[in-house]
């Protein structure tokens, strides 16, 4: 039985009680930066609890956010479980549509927002049915909004210290939308608490009382990989970037803060990398820094520049049903370091008490080879067994999560994605790795980003065609870049056509938009066989 202590509510009381004076730093609207302390946050949150509970939120019902990540966004992580609510964080680069939907979805009936986002709410505000609207910052006069501050006038010190049951709701986050309307994801307070400790593990993120946590993962996204609960169930220094989640702005503050952790997609960190590299010198980084790299593959090329300009670059994978999944440097020191960056750019090894395995397209577990191919599904204290509201009930089995992405497992344990199980490209009856593709073309010293999508072929089914950004002063041919590629993969695997472009569609998490670039480029002309 999982003890009443297993809560998001024991983890803050604990920071509460434990840390008081521990740092939050968060930097405002206008750039300056602003101290706190735990107790000054954690007041605050305890008050805005006191002040839900008096405008009627009951046990389960959703308080939903759309705010960036700062002070407030930590607070209501805080208030709202703590009080028996499910905080639904909100993804603010969703389209009106997708928002209205969720929140129509989830039946919020209060929602928290920042200022600076009312336009992106105003856009599906009339598609909603919400009670109250808090707005942190100013609001417009006359608008139906309520200034979030005017909550924050009774509190009491001991809501945090309520009891709740690990398997209370806690959090409901939706997916991004990739294949489909989102789907919701709800944890309970004993699996984000779980999550929490996991993180502190030296087989994961090894997060402890000596860090300062750059808080860079998006707060909607993923229960912001549950660093938020991580950080204050050890007391660790925590910076809040604000509305200016951009490179330059994080790179000043991982310089000026000297950051210990910071999180982000590849795209952030390759940005990162590219203003390092033309401004040498500009920025001190702490040596202890740790770059954590999820959401989609790393290439290994981008794994090495980090690590050349001073980082401990650790590659995960995860999504949101899975919020904690595998880490690649768990073994790292046990390779020859000719070797090191090969096994860093594999997903990696499972996170405590998370299980993996590959099922073959026969229904059965595929040998650790490194070879058999098939679906990568997961299971774990913390990781989904259904969608909220049961959609979609298809995704999971016997406690498995099809996760939809196409894998092997190798000798070791180490887990790499070969790809999205909708973005494998089927060419003649066999199969080619879009991935692989574009690691090997990052790899290019003129690519800047590159992106591989298979399109309709009459004889072939598909073929493959790669977009290509090319760094900012250098130059490159179809012919270089094919030439380049055949020096490690068969001819049929090479692309048909190198198109370059000026920028590649991102999802709303950052990632590469496969799907709508599909669309853009299916209509291609292709010459006749010879």
């Amino acid at each position: 039985m999982l003890g009443p202590t297993l809560t998001v509510n024991a983890v803050f009381d604990r920071a509460a009680r434990l840390f008081p004076k521990q740092e939050i730093v968060e930097r405002l609207d206008d750039g300056s930066i602003r101290q706190s302390t735990y107790r000054e946050t954690l007041g605050r949150a305890a008050q805005l609890a006191e002040r839900l509970r008096r405008a009627g939120l009951q046990p389960g019902d959703r308080v939903a956010t759309l705010l960036w990540n700062r002070t407030a966004h930590l607070e209501a992580y805080y208030a709202i479980p703590a009080v028996g609510g499910v905080i639904h964080t909100l993804n603010l680069r969703l389209n009106p549509p997708d928002l209205a939907h969720v929140v129509n979805h989830a039946e919020d009936r209060f929602l928290i927002v920042d200022a600076s986002l009312l336009p992106v709410f105003e856009a599906f505000r009339d598609e909603v049915r919400l009670e109250r609207v808090f707005v942190v910052g100013e609001p417009p006069n006359g608008a139906g909004y309520e200034r979030y501050d005017d909550l924050l006038t009774v509190g009491s010190a001991d809501v945090g210290r309520e009891r709740m049951a690990p398997d209370t709701p806690a959090f409901l986050c939706y997916t991004s939308g990739t294949t489909g309307r989102p789907k919701g994801v709800l944890w309970t307070h004993g699996q984000l608490a779980m999550a929490s400790l996991a993180l502190t593990s030296t087989i994961s993120f090894a997060i402890s009382r000596d860090d300062c946590i750059l808080m860079s993962v998006p707060m909607f996204h993923v229960a912001g990989w549950a660093l938020p609960y991580a950080a204050l169930l050890v007391g660790a220094r925590v910076v809040m970037p604000g509305p200016r989640p951009h490179a330059r702005d994080m790179l000043d503050l991982m310089s000026g803060e000297q950051a210990t952790f910071a999180a982000g997609v590849p795209t952030v960190w390759h940005d990162i990398a590219n203003l390092m590299e033309a401004n040498p010198g500009l920025w001190s980084l702490s040596p202890r820094l740790r770059a954590v790299l999820g959401g989609s593959a790393a290439p290994e090329a981008l794994l090495r520049r980090l690590e050349r300009l001073g980082m401990t670059a650790i590659h995960g994978w995860g999504m949101t049903e899975v919020l904690l999944g595998f880490q690649a440097h768990v073994k790292l020191d046990q390779f020859p370091p000719e070797e090191r960056y090969t096994w860093l750019a594999k997903q990696g090894l499972p996170a405590p008490f998370v299980e993996a395995r590959v099922v073959g397209d026969d229904g059965r577990e595929a040998p650790w080879d490194g070879k058999s191919v098939g679906e990568l599904q997961v299971r774990g204290p913390w990781i989904a067994t259904s969608y909220y509201l049961g959609e979609s009930a298809e995704s999971f089995h016997d406690g498995w999560l099809a996760t939809g992405d196409v894998a092997v497992i190798d000798e070791e344990g180490y887990i790499k994605i070969v790809d999205r199980a909708k973005d494998l490209i089927k060419s003649g009856g066999e199969w080619i790795s879009s991935l692989e593709l574009e690691a090997a073309l990052v790899e290019h010293p003129a690519v800047e980003e590159a992106a591989v999508i298979g399109v309709p072929h009459e004889r072939w089914q598909e073929r493959p065609i790669a977009l290509v950004v090319v760094r900012q002063g250098q130059q490159a041919t179809a012919e270089e870049l094919r030439a380049f590629l055949a020096e490690r993969f068969v001819k049929w695997w090479l692309p048909d056509k190198i198109l370059f472009v000026d920028e590649l569609a991102k999802t709303s998490t950052g990632k590469l938009a496969k799907a709508e670039l599909r669309a853009r480029y299916r209509d291609q002309v292709w010459e006749e066989d010879a």
